[in-house]
């Protein structure tokens, strides 16, 4: 389990290496606009980590206007301003970003 958890923070790490997966058409700017998606939360960790639009984010990191602030067990809370939102795992922003 610390094995696969010391691959997650070196990845983690590692400058933005491309998906071969992801689309032609996906670029980084789609990732922002669009409605934000949790996909998965880390805990196990000293750090704790969640992925948004396929992104991996430390608490205090940005995507797009937002401020991951706290990952909880298949949750985290982001912060715009006095704007919070609230994620669960599966779940998105509606078009106006507030949840």
């Amino acid at each position: 389990m610390s094995a696969v958890f010391g691959l997650l923070l070196a990845a983690a790490s590692l400058s933005a290496v491309p998906d071969p997966t992801r689309p032609n058409y996906y670029t980084a700017a789609s990732v922002a606009e669009g409605p934000l998606v949790l996909d998965s939360t880390l805990r196990g960790g000293p750090v704790p980590l969640a992925i948004l639009n396929g992104r991996l984010l430390r608490p205090g990191e940005k995507i797009g206007p937002y401020q991951l602030m706290v990952v909880g067990s298949g949750w985290v809370m982001l912060r715009n301003g006095a704007k919070t939102l609230r994620l669960v795992i599966g779940g998105s922003t509606p078009e106006g970003g507030a949840k």
